[in-house]
């Protein structure tokens, strides 16, 4: 009797020398796709969310099709219109992110399929509406090409939940956190969607969005949301998987940049892979741009990182970029520091942090 109270508790769970978790046991019920966890009947807001989306997608000239068909995947995994679709996905138990699952069995699936499992009609019905607001705008930029937003849909949603699944297992083999963060397990298209919305900002980051009565700059929106949603659930993992939606979001829209600010964090030396990316790059700009007077780094804003011996102290402090020398390989700075007296100085491209 004890063992079977044990089993049914949706409290902790042990398993082995594995740390103590919380495991929600209504999300790894047998045979449950979303819809069976709902009870009896669905609920009248959903039918309130389906028709705005109706009057939306009759409001644009030109109809977001790829939209419709991560929508229609998502709508008919959880009504479970089609077995066949079903059987691909699994269960939620076999289709929920688990950064567990993902690094220590190998289970990959889960990083594309856990966006298309959500847990109840309201869960759906905001999620899909604001993937038609995110999907009207970028498949207009895309041309109305399908394709590419199904396949953007699915890049991002394995890059989120592979970031996600990276941090939390950093942040539990760290000690910083217990086993929660990477036994735990979640589900839904909201780290998507912040990388979805990433991309539309990012590329007209300018100007205020109103957001709750307040006005908010257009690149903290995306962070203003995240801190709403965690206050309203706070949840570790689902924070992690929001974060790591923004990060997704910024390396699909400016991957030079992302790349660079990791370099920045820790170091040069462990992203030595992408060394030969960086000067390939750098080649590029130089040869294109040299004549042309290199109009994409020159005035621009840095910061001086990785600098050594007398030029050592010169690390974190700001300059802007006069030219680009030697291919893009070496770059003139004016420093801002007035103290100084070196005034215009030359140091490698890759001791200059574009900002």
């Amino acid at each position: 009797k004890n063992k079977l109270q044990k089993r049914n508790s949706t409290t902790k769970t042990t398993r082995g020398n594995e740390p103590t978790i919380n495991r929600n046991e209504q999300m790894f019920r047998a045979g449950g796709y979303g819809r069976g966890r709902r009870g009896s009947g669905i609920n009248p807001f959903f039918y309130y969310y389906a028709y705005r989306m109706y009057q939306q997608y009759q409001a644009v000239p030109n109809k977001p099709h790829g939209t419709l068909v991560v929508m229609a995947v998502m709508a008919s995994y959880y009504f479970e219109v089609f077995p066949l679709l079903n059987d691909i996905i699994g269960d939620i138990s076999s289709a929920c992110f688990s950064p567990a699952k993902v690094l220590r069995d190998f289970e990959l699936q889960r990083t594309l399929f856990s966006s298309f499992v959500h847990g109840d009609e309201l869960h759906l019905a905001y999620n899909l509406s604001s993937l038609l607001t995110k999907g009207i705008k970028l498949e207009e930029r895309y041309g109305g090409k399908a394709e590419k937003f199904v396949l953007l849909f699915c890049l991002v949603s394995v890059l989120t939940h592979g970031f996600a699944a990276i941090i939390a297992g950093g942040l539990f083999h760290s000690g910083l956190f217990d086993g929660d963060v990477y036994y735990n397990a979640t589900y839904g298209s909201s780290g998507v969607l912040f990388a979805l919305q990433t991309i539309v900002l990012g590329e007209n980051p300018r100007g205020n969005y109103s957001f709750f009565g307040l006005q908010v700059p257009a690149h903290r929106l995306a962070l203003t949301e995240v801190g709403l949603l965690y206050l309203m659930n706070p949840s570790t993992l689902n924070l992690i998987v929001h974060v790591s939606g923004i990060l997704a979001g910024m390396l699909v829209l400016r991957p030079t940049k992302v790349i660079n600010m990791l370099k920045y964090i820790f170091g040069f030396n462990l992203f030595g892979g992408f060394s030969n990316f960086s000067n390939n790059n750098r080649a590029r700009e130089g040869r294109r741009g040299e004549g042309r007077n290199t109009p994409r780094l020159n005035g621009k804003r840095c910061v001086m990182t990785g600098l050594t011996g007398e030029q050592a102290s010169l690390n974190g402090t700001w300059a802007s970029i006069v030219r680009v020398l030697e291919n893009g390989n070496k770059v003139v700075v004016k420093l801002d520091d007035e103290t100084t007296t070196r005034g215009e100085i030359a140091v490698d491209r890759e001791n200059v942090l574009p900002i």
